[in-house]
């Protein structure tokens, strides 16, 4: 009796040996689809900044949401935007237009020209000659350094701080000091 429990042991263990490896090739991953994107510890954007990772990076998703997915990447789990990844792109019409909207009303609470705004907490911004990722760094600031919009763009605005004038990644860039 014993040993056919200990022969019913040795096989499911064994069985599960085999399986474990394919349940985790099935696991769904993705990309980061902007210019970084912060891996945060809850979902929410005041939520504590864990890592920043740049466009391309594969992140293991682990629960999809409409606006938050949990995550893991590099060893650490924890929450990103959904419309910030690439399988979003992939979603269904009405979750689209859900952070659609989620997009838009965050724009309109965002920084506007002519105005204070604030380096986002957690993330060290290049200020560049041109608008692009290409152009020459003119200088590095950490977040919660103090900028003057002087034109803001859709990707890029046009900025002044600490003196110097030139480009900043609009995405990262906030109307509250975190």
């Amino acid at each position: 009796m014993k040993s056919k429990l200990w022969v019913r042991l040795i096989c499911l263990i064994l069985c599960l040996t085999v399986l474990l490896p394919c349940v985790s090739a099935l696991a769904e991953t993705t990309k980061v689809a902007t210019y970084m994107l912060r891996l945060r510890e809850k979902p929410s954007t005041s939520s504590k900044v864990l890592d920043a990772y740049p466009r391309g990076t594969k992140v293991t998703i682990l629960k999809k949401g409409v606006e938050w997915t949990k995550v893991k990447v590099g060893g650490k789990t924890g929450y990103m935007q959904s419309s910030k990844l690439a399988y979003a792109k992939y979603k269904t019409n009405a979750e689209r237009e859900a952070i659609v909207s989620n997009k838009s009303t965050t724009k309109k609470t965002g920084v506007t020209s002519g105005e204070t705004a604030y380096i986002m907490k957690g993330v060290k911004l290049n200020l560049r000659a041109e608008a692009n990722n290409t152009s020459d760094i003119i200088a590095s600031f950490r977040g919660g350094t103090k900028v003057t919009v002087i034109k803001k763009g859709r990707h890029w605005s046009l900025v002044e701080v600490k003196g110097l004038e030139g480009y900043m990644s609009t995405d990262y860039l906030t109307s509250e000091k975190e």
